[in-house]
């Protein structure tokens, strides 16, 4: 059997900045959610936690309640269409008010979650995700798109 990997990457849409209550609110991607080389039949877990290769917004804005919310793609498109699928776990995102990776709260990106931005007015939101080739994946590079939405609230 003739194993195959290749390099796919998630592209992380780049947020525009928003007024809040006379101030700007800016969400900027920083790195998409790499998956590196991956095998036909071999799953790929990059975990939220991973400080190289999982994908990470930072928010700048006032202080105060924000709605977070994702749009996340099922698969990921390659050479001449080809789709690799892609899941998203019940923990595979994370909001840091320090920006640190190592001190996230866990939320399930599927799901609305209420953050907190800290006096600062600056904080991170990473996400990891899984990538399950099939075993007869074609070869070559994979992209999709996740998009962060960040609502300012009351």
């Amino acid at each position: 059997m003739k194993r195959e990997s290749w390099i796919v990457t998630l592209v992380m849409l780049l947020g525009v900045p928003l007024l809040a209550q006379g101030k700007p609110l800016t969400v900027t991607g920083i790195r998409g959610v790499t998956f590196g080389a991956v095998l036909p039949g071999v799953p790929r877990v990059v975990l939220r936690t991973d400080p190289a290769n999982s994908g990470e917004f930072d928010l700048k804005g006032p202080k105060g309640n924000v709605l977070l919310s994702f749009v996340l793609p099922i698969t990921m498109t390659g050479p001449a269409g080809a789709l690799m699928p892609l899941t998203f776990g019940a923990s595979d995102a994370g909001f840091s008010q320090t920006q640190a990776i190592g001190s996230q709260v866990g939320f399930d990106p599927k799901q609305p979650f209420t953050a907190t931005l800290p006096n600062s007015g600056r904080a991170s939101v990473f996400v990891g995700a899984t990538a399950n080739p099939v075993t007869n994946q074609r070869a070559g590079a994979y992209t999709a798109t996740i998009i962060l939405n960040v609502t300012v609230l009351p």
